[in-house]
């Protein structure tokens, strides 16, 4: 039988030329599509069938409750080596922060903030109990811290108060300077245990702060007089506190009350 190229040449209806040029395009023969496997309704499909997994999928979520702090394993203490471990030797603890030197700036704020401490619990003490002066024809003596005479002159009754040492002279710690005020007793003995130089005077029993003899007053007057009086440095509890400014005359709640030896009666 011959075939269709032959029956076409033979016929005249296409030359040899032709022939063959549809031979060389003749295109690919289709293949049948693959017969899709016939399975059950809802059966599982198989592996080679399954879709490619995507790896941009979300991570799995962990349904697990949060762990409770009770279960929760105990922390182990820094300061205690672990089992089987030794105990860090001296050199290698860790070197504990020193105090500023003194003289440092460090140093210098510290004891400039021990100080205004100080000054304002003493100042508070004396606000809280202080009592007004009543002038008079007494006049009382007493030194500053820096060796300075001071005189009060008050009445007669705040002048036998002191001597029965039911009043006291002590300082009063204000941010320009330091003033002298009258206190109860009980007061004063309060500021001695904070300060001892914030007493001027208190006439104790046992241990009298601040009392002078007439002749002790009289040698004072005259060593300020002649400018040889030696000036007594000024030492607080702090080293760095404000500087103690005092006025030349005393003025105000300045004045003290006098007691034995440093009470001199006031000319006429």
């Amino acid at each position: 039988m011959q075939n269709l190229r032959d029956k076409l040449l033979k016929a005249g209806l296409v030359s040899e030329d032709q022939a063959k040029k549809a031979e060389t395009s003749a295109p690919a023969p289709r293949r049948p599509p693959p017969v899709q496997s016939q399975r059950p309704e809802g059966a599982a499909p198989r592996r080679d069938e399954r879709p490619p997994r995507r790896d941009d999928r979300p991570p799995r979520r962990d349904d697990r409750p949060p762990r409770r702090d009770d279960e929760r394993p105990p922390r182990r203490e820094a300061s205690r080596p672990p089992p089987g471990r030794p105990a860090p030797t001296a050199s290698e603890r860790p070197i504990p922060k020193l105090p500023p030197l003194p003289g440092s700036k460090a140093y210098q704020r510290i004891e400039s903030k021990k100080q205004a401490e100080l000054d304002k619990a003493l100042r508070e003490l004396v606000q809280g109990a202080q009592v007004a002066t009543e002038p008079g024809e007494t006049t009382f003596y007493f030194m500053t811290r820096k060796g300075k005479l001071r005189r009060l002159e008050l009445s007669p009754t705040q002048a036998k108060q002191l001597e029965d040492g039911v009043l006291a002279v002590v300082e009063r710690p204000e941010p320009a300077q330091i003033e002298h005020s009258l206190v109860p007793a009980a007061t004063a003995e309060q500021m001695f245990t904070l300060s001892k130089k914030a007493v001027r005077f208190l006439n104790r029993k046992e241990s009298p702060i601040g009392f002078m003899s007439d002749e002790d007053v009289k040698t004072q007057q005259a060593a300020e007089a002649a400018g040889t009086a030696p000036e007594i440095p000024d030492e607080p509890e702090a080293d760095e506190g404000a500087p103690e400014t005092e006025s030349a005359a005393p003025t105000g709640e300045e004045n003290a009350a006098p007691a034995p030896g440093n009470t001199e009666p006031q000319a006429s």
